[in-house]
C-alpha cells in the first residue's frame, strides 16, 4: 500500500509537469519539439531543448516527497524526454544540470550517485530514441528499460563502494518500482501530448491544403462558365467577313484567338486591372464586328500605379460589359464606359455604366453571369469586395468595390446586422 500511495502522489507531481508542457506547446508549436534530433538537430534547437527540459527536470527535483527515509522525485521525466527529443548529448547535459541541482539541494551522501544516474539516463534515452524512434510505444518501453538498467548499473557500482547502502536501497524495491512507473507515465504523457498536437497541426495543414485546392477548382469552374456567349455569333460574322472583307476578318480572327487564350487564364496567374482592360477592349472590338459603330466604348481610369497593378480575377469585367451591350442596345446603339478610381489605400472602385434603358429586375436577380461575378469576387478577395448592379435614370451601373483588409470585419458586421433586420 505504501508503494501504491507513493505512485499516486508522484503522479500528482507529474501532472504539474504535464500542465506546464501544455502551456509550453501553446507557446511553441509541437513541430519545434519534434524536429530532427541527434546530430541532425540545429544548435538553436538543442539550446532550446536544454533550456526548457533542463528547467522541467530541475523543477522535478522539488516535486518530490520523503517516504521511509528516502527522497523520491520526478526529475527523470524531463531527463528521459530530453534524450528522446534531443539525442544523447542533450540528454546528458540535461541530466548533468538536474543531477547537480539535486545534489546541491539535498546534500545527501548519495548525491554523487544521483548525478551519475541522471547523466546515464539522459545518454541512454538519446541512444534508445536513435535506435527505436520517438513514438509512444518506443518511449514507454525505453523509459521502463532505461530506469531499470540505471538502477542495476548504479546499484552495482554502489555495492562495490558501500554494500550496506546498496542493500538498504535494494530493500525498497516496491517504492523504486512505484517511482519508475510514475516516471514512465510522465514521459509517455509528455510525448503523447506532443504527438497529439503535432497530428492536429498536420490535420489542420492538410485541411487548409484541401480547402485551397477546392477553392482553386471552384474558381476555375466558375471562370470556365465565363466563356463568351458571343462565340457562335462572332464565328458567323467572321464567315461573312471572310467573303466581303478578308483583311478585317483576319484581324478579328487574331483578336478572337488571343481573347479565347485569355479565357484559359487561371485565377492564380498575375492578372492586373490594366491587362483585364486590354482584353475587354479586344472583346468590345469583336462585338463591334456585329454591332458596327453603334457600339461605343470608353474608359475613364484614374492614373495610379496601385490601381493599374491591382490584381483582379481574369474576365471579371467581361460579363458586365456583355450585359451592358445585351440589355443596353436600342436600335443598334449603346455606349459602355468603364470607370476606375482609387478611393484610399487599398480601396478601389470600378464601375461599368451604359446609356441603355436599364437591366430588368429579373436579369439582375437570376442572371448566371452576375451571380458568377459576385461569387468569384468574394472568393478571390476573401470577402473584401462587394458587387452591386442597379438601374439608373440613364441606364445601368455595375459597381465593384474593393476594400482594405482592415475594413473586412466592419463589412462582416454590417452584413450580419442587415441579415438580422431582413
Amino acid at each position: 500500500m505504501e508503494a501504491l500511495g507513493l505512485a499516486v502522489k508522484l503522479l500528482e507531481k507529474v501532472s504539474v509537469l504535464i500542465a506546464a508542457v501544455l502551456l509550453l506547446v501553446m507557446i511553441r508549436p509541437a513541430g519545434v519539439w519534434l524536429g530532427e534530433s541527434g546530430e541532425k538537430a540545429s544548435i538553436r534547437r538543442r539550446i532550446f531543448l536544454i533550456a526548457v527540459l533542463g528547467g522541467l527536470a530541475v523543477w522535478g527535483n522539488f516535486l518530490g516527497l520523503d517516504v521511509a527515509g528516502f527522497r523520491f522525485n520526478v526529475r527523470m521525466v524531463g531527463i528521459i524526454v530530453s534524450g528522446v527529443l534531443g539525442g544523447w548529448i542533450v540528454g546528458a547535459i540535461v541530466g548533468l544540470v538536474a543531477g547537480i541541482s539535486y545534489a546541491l539541494a539535498s546534500g545527501s551522501a548519495l548525491a554523487g550517485y544521483a548525478v551519475a544516474a541522471s547523466i546515464l539516463v539522459g545518454i541512454l534515452s538519446g541512444l534508445w530514441s536513435r535506435k527505436f524512434g520517438t513514438h509512444l510505444l518506443a518511449t514507454a518501453v525505453g523509459a521502463l528499460f532505461i530506469q531499470v538498467a540505471y538502477h542495476f548499473i548504479i546499484g552495482g557500482v554502489m555495492a562495490l563502494m558501500n554494500f550496506d547502502i546498496a542493500a538498504a536501497q535494494a530493500s525498497n524495491l516496491l517504492l523504486h518500482s512505484a517511482k519508475i512507473a510514475a516516471n514512465v507515465i510522465g514521459a509517455v504523457s509528455f510525448m503523447g501530448i506532443l504527438n497529439f498536437v503535432s497530428e492536429l497541426d498536420r490535420a489542420r495543414e492538410s485541411a487548409r491544403t484541401l480547402e485551397a485546392e477546392a477553392r482553386s477548382a471552384k474558381l476555375e469552374a466558375l471562370q470556365y462558365q465565363v466563356k463568351p456567349h458571343f462565340l457562335f455569333n462572332i464565328l458567323n460574322t467572321l464567315s461573312y467577313l471572310i467573303r466581303t472583307h478578308p483583311d478585317r476578318a483576319r484581324t478579328l480572327t487574331l483578336d478572337l484567338s488571343e481573347f479565347l487564350r485569355y479565357t484559359l487564364t487561371t485565377e492564380s496567374d498575375k492578372i492586373t486591372f490594366v491587362e483585364e482592360l486590354t482584353q475587354i477592349t479586344k472583346y468590345v472590338d469583336l462585338e463591334r464586328a456585329r454591332f458596327g459603330e453603334g457600339l461605343g466604348f470608353s474608359q475613364e481610369i484614374e492614373s495610379d500605379s496601385t490601381l493599374e497593378n491591382l490584381r483582379v480575377p481574369p474576365l471579371i469585367l467581361q460579363p458586365l460589359v456583355e450585359n451592358s451591350i445585351r440589355y443596353g442596345t436600342v436600335d443598334g446603339k449603346v455606349h459602355v464606359k468603364i470607370i476606375g478610381r482609387k478611393i484610399a489605400s487599398d480601396h478601389f472602385l470600378i464601375e461599368i455604366v451604359d446609356n441603355g434603358p436599364g437591366i430588368s429586375q429579373d436579369a439582375r436577380s437570376n442572371g448566371v453571369g452576375l451571380k458568377n461575378v459576385r461569387e468569384r469576387l468574394d472568393r478571390f478577395f476573401s470577402g473584401r469586395a462587394t458587387f452591386m448592379i442597379e438601374k439608373t435614370g440613364k441606364g445601368t451601373k455595375a459597381t465593384i468595390e474593393i476594400f482594405p483588409v482592415a475594413q473586412t470585419k466592419l463589412l462582416d458586421e454590417a452584413r450580419k446586422k442587415l441579415e438580422q433586420v431582413v
